[in-house]
């Protein structure tokens, strides 16, 4: 599909874009390092990039910038502190993707005593567990509680900590972020998923966290999918996920073998979606799924996880968490519908996969 391109190609440019020295948000407004966009598209950016070096820094600009009386928002600090843990939490989650994508334990030796006072300072703020501040799934088309996006990301803080702490041979601590996991997923299918959640709720990215995270139970996924392939029976079928949930839809869809659905929304020019960008015009992606006339910016990373999707469905490049650094990886590609034809190349640290 030559939209399927096109949209790949207006990806690349926005990460281009916004690789001067740190990965902004916007190269012509803001033009800051927001924590929120390396959990969102990090992985995409490393699947078109070599990024080692260059996240290595990024690391380091939040050793930089982190202060014990708030999360901050952007590594270089520049004095916005009001989303909260899910910007700041791409302190711990970058690391993990070095450590996934290029197998880099040394940074993880370099730093670990710190993200053990991370942690420390994020149990001082959440001491029950449930993040209740900051902001959650921004630009979604319709409400996100953060206590769903917040919780979930410091559930992901906790299970990578686990492993840090196995790779350092630190028992003690591996025990106490193996409980620690427990607890969140816990208070996400207490809050979540074990009774219908209060108010209006965007559905896809509630029932997409919960699948992309694994919080529901092995025997319950059915009942989950169900729910999240209900919740595109919108206007369009399309998403309406905001930054985070929509790296979630394209992958819990997809890993539930539902990715000839996903084909069908990226591949289609109706709004709301990156074809209906590609059909007004657009040579890089939004940061909202609506264009903005002056207000929000026209070149914006956080759309760009649909590239991660790219390689990961499409191509089906998908690194094994168990052989870091694509020492073994999974290669598994999908045909959908109405495409004749995909090809890919990713350089791993062992050479290319083609």
């Amino acid at each position: 599909s030559l939209l399927i391109n096109d949209i790949q190609s207006a990806t690349r440019s926005t990460f281009l874009s916004n690789l001067i020295g740190v990965q902004s948000d916007c190269p012509a407004r803001e033009k800051f390092g927001y924590g929120g966009d390396l959990n969102a598209t990090s992985e995409a950016f490393i699947y078109n990039f070599d990024m080692q070096a260059f996240y290595r820094k990024t690391i380091y600009d939040w050793v930089d910038a982190m202060n014990d009386s708030s999360f901050v928002d952007t590594a270089p600090f520049v004095g916005i502190s009001y989303c909260g843990i899910s910007w700041e939490s791409a302190f711990i989650t970058t690391q993990y993707n070095l450590f996934l994508y290029y197998n880099d334990t040394a940074l993880i030796r370099e730093l670990y005593e710190l993200d053990l006072e991370w942690m420390e300072k994020a149990k001082r703020f959440f001491p029950d567990g449930l993040v209740d501040k900051g902001l959650s799934d921004h630009e979604s088309l319709e409400p996100v509680p953060v206590e769903l996006t917040g919780t979930s990301h410091y559930l992901h803080c906790a299970r990578i900590m686990q492993k840090f702490a196995s790779l350092m041979g630190d028992a003690e601590h591996e025990k106490q972020f193996k409980k620690l996991a427990e607890k969140l997923t816990n208070i996400l299918l207490d809050k979540f998923w074990k009774k219908p959640v209060a108010g209006p709720i965007n559905r896809q990215t509630l029932f997409a966290t919960l699948i992309y995270y694994d919080i529901v139970p092995e025997r319950e996924l059915d009942f989950a999918l169900d729910s999240l392939l209900n919740s595109l029976n919108n206007p369009t079928g399309h998403f309406t996920t905001g930054i985070f949930g929509t790296k979630y839809i394209l992958e819990a869809l997809s890993k539930s073998g539902h990715s000839g659905r996903v084909f069908d929304i990226v591949n289609s020019t109706h709004y709301p979606g990156w074809g209906h960008m590609m059909d007004q015009g657009a040579t890089t992606l939004w940061e909202t799924w609506k264009e903005s006339d002056n207000v929000y910016s026209n070149c914006h990373p956080m759309f760009g996880s649909v590239s991660e999707w790219f390689y990961r469905w499409l191509a089906g490049i998908r690194p094994h968490p168990d052989y870091p650094g694509f020492e073994r990886f999974f290669i598994n590609p999908i045909i959908p519908e109405g495409l004749v034809h995909a090809s890919a190349t990713y350089n791993s640290p062992h050479g290319e996969i083609v």
